[in-house]
């Protein structure tokens, strides 16, 4: 009976120590979730990415420099986006320079305009169109994406002011207006470097001078699109929130979304933000 006993205790104290160990686990990787990487993508699904590769160094001028090209060039290859937008290009020698960089298939747009800090957007697979975008600062494209297949997708990407509250709420708002202003398509995409940091109890060393007025800023454009990555933590030093793929909700379903890390090079200090969506039947 006694040896009975101790079996039983035995095997209770097993099933603890297993329960113990499911539940640290869970609690581990909730806490501590692996790593994003960019999955296999699936048919039917739209990869969007957006980069900030400029020098966070303030080296040269701030922008992305000749020496990483070829860096860049080579991650986007391997994520072989749908849709891309770079931030921080020092202008059309650059997009020349990485158009080689890449090879054949890719077609490329630059922002207008004589800032030394551009935006350009990059597709596959389909064709890209400029338009303008009205009110919304010196670093903004729009462009319309027409794939081999399936319908035209409506871009807007801002490289926001990184220091004015104000600034940032009149660029996204623009941004937003010439969005949803260009009515060719229902699949909207607001996306970029916003410099929109809301983790406002975190720390007082936030690069605002309104941190209410950033999140109400936030709020005006999350009432119409969807943070399509949401919970993809930092993607900018130091441990910062500021780039974002916004979707339209009718249009658009997440499939994977994160922050890809361990893909700077040089100065950068941001991380390349990819969005897997699919459209909604």
């Amino acid at each position: 009976m006694t040896r009975g006993r101790r079996g039983i205790a035995f095997e209770l104290s097993s099933y603890a120590v297993a329960l113990a160990a499911f539940v640290f686990g869970f609690v581990h990787e909730t806490l501590h979730p692996p790593p994003f990487a960019p999955a296999a993508r699936g048919p039917g699904v739209l990869r969007v990415v957006t980069w900030n590769v400029g020098n966070g160094m303030d080296r040269d001028g701030g922008g992305l420099r000749g020496a990483d090209i070829e860096h860049v060039a080579r991650v986007l290859r391997e994520l072989d986006p749908d849709l891309a937008f770079l931030q921080e290009l020092t202008g059309r020698l650059q997009l020349r320079q990485l158009e080689r960089a890449l090879g054949r298939g890719w077609s490329l747009e630059l922002s207008p305009g004589a800032s030394t800090r551009r935006v350009a957007a990059l597709a596959r697979r389909g064709s890209l169109e400029a338009f303008e975008v009205d009110d919304a600062g010196r670093r903004v494209i729009g462009v319309e994406y027409r794939p081999a297949r399936g319908p035209t997708v409506v871009a807007v990407s801002v490289h926001a002011d990184a220091f004015s509250s104000r600034d940032r709420n009149q660029e996204l708002g623009a941004a937003v207006e010439a969005l949803f202003g260009h009515d060719r398509s229902s699949a909207r995409l607001l996306l970029g470097d916003l410099n929109l940091d809301l983790d406002l109890d975190k720390r007082a060393d936030l690069f605002t001078d309104d941190a209410y007025l950033d999140v109400e800023t936030y709020n005006f454009v999350a009432e119409r699109l969807f943070d399509a990555a949401r919970d993809s933590g930092p993607t900018a030093e130091p441990d910062r929130r500021l780039d974002y793929v916004f979707a339209a909700r009718e249009a658009f379903e997440v499939v994977d979304a994160g922050a890809w890390k361990n893909q700077r090079a040089g100065a950068m200090d941001h991380d390349p933000v990819i969005v897997d969506l699919r459209l909604r039947p």
